[in-house]
């Protein structure tokens, strides 16, 4: 059975390089790149430029009027409110000593308690117009006006994009080099790819946030960077080994007759009655056949399989199947012939057993 499974594997043919997928995925990226570029050549300079600002300010001189310095003002708090959920949010309103009501706004990363802070008396601190931090009782409290950190937001952002960016760019290039030598619908290579992309991409993210300062962000990205394209490529390296030492892509796959009737996704197509585009998106496996059914609510009136279609091996789906046989990633495909016409079965990896198995019962009880 294995020599005639082998026997079958037909040789890598030359297909087309799909310039589509490449043009759109190197499209994309680079676009992605030029997004993080200006992310961190433009707004994000500007926050750590207001941040600067900010931390070398003084407090003003008495009677200034300059607003890029740290301005002081006796209040009472009249009120506050919270909104809670997932992201809660803290607003306080105040009256200043100089008559201004202004509404400080705290986000969600601000982890003290507003309740019955009604009557207090604070001190709100301006600076460039705004109310960038809250004194009483020996504590600051930072508005979500505070420009401190505030570049993280844009670091994080670009650094994603920019990760994003890369691997769709180094997908397009290995689409374009290597895509036409491969017969597999789904190759390994792009998978890698991607892996590698989300782990930089999560990388960059999170970084921002839990370093100190925008260098340590990018030295610690670099270093990830480095790490993740180490891995990458070992796995590259072990999976094209791997590839190296099969003779054949067939998938051994043990038999198994089912108990009862057993309904599952399958395909069949081929140039055969029962393999056309009507052929049913499922299959009901048995102990005296395989049949196929339009979906699982319309049992009544199965389509059997004939006793006639001979299995010959288990595979990858490929590039070559018909269009219309269409497949998951986790779906393998069972190349048969019935009275030498080509016949495909799909199924999920899990359910091929009970394909082979209620194919081989069938043939066996035909030969009785």
């Amino acid at each position: 059975m294995n020599e005639r499974r082998a026997e079958a594997a037909p040789t890598t043919p030359a297909l087309p390089k799909n310039p589509a997928v490449v043009i759109g995925t190197t499209a994309v990226g680079t676009a992605l790149i030029l997004v993080m570029t200006w992310l961190l050549l433009g707004p994000m300079p500007q926050r750590l430029d207001t941040e600067r600002a900010f931390r070398s300010a003084k407090d003003c001189a008495p009677g200034a009027t300059a607003t890029d310095c740290l301005h002081s003002v006796p209040a009472v708090i009249e009120r506050t409110r919270t909104k809670s959920g997932k992201t809660p949010a803290h607003w306080m309103y105040v009256k200043t000593a100089e008559g201004s009501t202004p509404t400080l706004y705290f986000g969600p990363d601000q982890s003290h308690s507003f309740d019955g802070l009604a009557g207090k008396r604070i001190h709100v601190t301006y600076w460039e117009g705004s109310v960038r931090y809250t004194d009483w009782a020996n504590a600051r409290w930072y508005t979500a006006a505070d420009p401190r950190g505030a570049y993280r937001l844009f670091l994080a952002w670009g650094l994603g994009l920019g990760s994003a960016g890369l691997g769709l760019i180094l997908i397009g290039l290995w689409w374009a080099r290597s895509y036409a030598t491969t017969r597999l619908r789904y190759p390994w290579q792009p998978g890698v790819l991607i892996v590698g992309t989300m782990a930089l991409g999560a990388a960059g993210g999170l970084l921002p946030w839990v370093t100190h300062g925008w260098r340590a962000a990018l030295l610690a990205y670099g270093v990830v960077g480095v790490v993740v394209a180490a891995a990458c490529a070992l796995t590259a390296l072990g999976l094209r080994r791997a590839d190296a030492r099969k003779s054949t892509d067939t998938i051994t796959i043990a038999s198994a007759v089912p108990d009862g009737e057993t309904f599952f996704p399958g395909i069949v197509r081929g140039d055969v009655p029962y393999g056309g585009v009507l052929g049913g998106g499922y299959l009901i496996a048995a102990a005296d056949g395989l049949s196929i059914i339009p979906d699982p609510n319309y049992r009544l009136h199965p389509k059997p399989v004939p006793a006639t279609l001979e299995p010959l091996r288990v595979r990858p789906p490929y590039r070559t199947d018909p269009r219309d046989l269409n497949v998951g990633d986790n779906w393998l495909v069972l190349e048969c012939q019935d009275g030498g016409t080509p016949v495909y079965v799909a199924a999920a990896r899990e359910s091929m057993p009970l394909v082979l198995g209620a194919l081989t019962a069938s043939r066996q009880l035909h030969q009785r």
